[in-house]
């Protein structure tokens, strides 16, 4: 085709206006929705971050964003990629947006974990929410994780261990179970079984109490511990669950056409079982903060590390995981790596290493372990 040629007065004139008018036209659009869910993006994981500071009886919001804080940071983290390739004059939003993930980071996630030397007595510790026994892998009946249980205990040999949701119809069997463990203390509901927490102990257990929680069938329960020449109070607790599964979750969303309606609900129920919570951790922390002698706080607290209960109840501790551990540090088996809820929080002046969630199918969480040095 013949290349036309205008005469030199007839040539349309496309100055700049022109140029600017027909770039907006094709990009304008593309270019505020990005711009909308980078801004949303953004806020939502600067939300998440408050999280750890409101407590959820006073203002829920925060927790939820808490909540989803790994699926925000994925979602910021795929907008700076977007940025970086096309969208460069978004791109400081996703940054300053994402630049404080580095302080929370080694909360989930350590690759390789340093070679540590420490000194002092080695002490070996073990949480684990055996989930009533009922919860798992399918063909395992309540005996035989039970049995699985203390079998998986006894080839890890911890010092202290430290059990919630144990199920029992014979309290008197207790004494059986962990031979190599001679002591223990324990509090149990009775209903049909036995069931609560239980913290078995190669070192004698003093002294020991139970904290219970109003109109709530979970607990705490603390063991002043005497190892060798050091005395430390040991906390096994299991706060309050959010009583859903995401198992149920689903299904509820999946059986009913009102999806914006189940949301709203689960949302609720989610809320109500934090304010629960937020109480039982003010009583664990003024419980804890009474104490006299170095304390350990061990158990399921049904909350992330982006949570106000983690971070209330880790104040004048250190994270065993954050310590000495390496990999990821989930602990549930749902959505696994996504969801870390069990933990053992150690003194601050005691090192920890080789920290690990271990996989075993013998409940919906996994079993936490830590060497702790004294």
């Amino acid at each position: 085709m013949a290349k036309i040629h205008y005469p030199k007065e007839n040539k349309p004139k496309r100055n700049k206006t022109w140029y600017k008018k027909q770039t907006e036209r094709g990009l304008s659009v593309g270019q505020i929705i990005f711009r909308v869910i980078v801004i949303i993006s953004a806020v939502a994981l600067c939300i998440s971050y408050l999280s750890i500071f409101i407590d959820p009886a006073f203002m829920a919001l925060p927790y939820f964003f808490g909540l989803y804080f790994v699926p925000i940071f994925f979602l910021n983290a795929a907008l700076l990629l977007v940025g970086l390739i096309k969208m460069r004059k978004y791109l400081v939003i996703s940054l300053v947006a994402l630049l404080p993930t580095l302080f929370f980071a080694d909360m989930f996630v350590k690759f390789g974990g340093e070679e540590k030397s420490v000194a002092g007595d080695e002490v070996k510790v073990m949480t684990y929410n055996v989930g009533r026994f009922r919860s798992a892998s399918k063909g395992m009946n309540d005996a035989q994780a039970l049995s699985k249980v203390c079998e998986f205990a006894a080839r890890e040999k911890p010092d202290i261990l430290c059990l919630q949701e144990f199920n029992i119809s014979d309290s008197a069997r207790v004494r059986q179970l962990m031979k190599f463990l001679p002591y223990h203390s324990k509090f149990f509901f009775h209903e049909k079984a036995y069931y609560g927490n239980i913290t078995f102990s190669r070192y004698p257990i003093v002294e020991s109490g139970t904290i219970t929680f109003t109109k709530s069938a979970n607990l705490a329960i603390w063991s002043d511990v005497r190892i060798n020449d050091t005395k430390v109070r040991v906390y096994n607790c299991h706060l309050q669950s959010n009583g859903l599964t995401f198992t149920n979750v689903v299904k509820r969303l999946a059986q009913k056409g009102h999806f914006t309606d189940e949301v709203k609900t689960v949302h609720e129920h989610l809320a109500r079982s934090n304010m629960q919570r937020s109480e039982q951790v003010g009583v664990m922390h003024d419980h804890i903060a009474a104490c006299t002698i170095p304390s350990m706080v061990c158990g399921d607290f049904n909350d992330t590390p982006m949570s106000y209960t983690y971070h209330r109840l880790a104040a004048g501790h250190k994270d065993s995981f954050v310590d000495g551990g390496s990999g990821f540090s989930a602990t549930y088996s749902v959505l696994w790596p996504l969801l870390r809820i069990d933990y053992i929080l150690v003194p601050e002046n005691v090192s920890c290493d080789r920290t690990h969630a271990i996989r075993v199918p013998y409940s919906d969480h996994y079993p936490v372990t830590t060497l702790i040095y004294f």
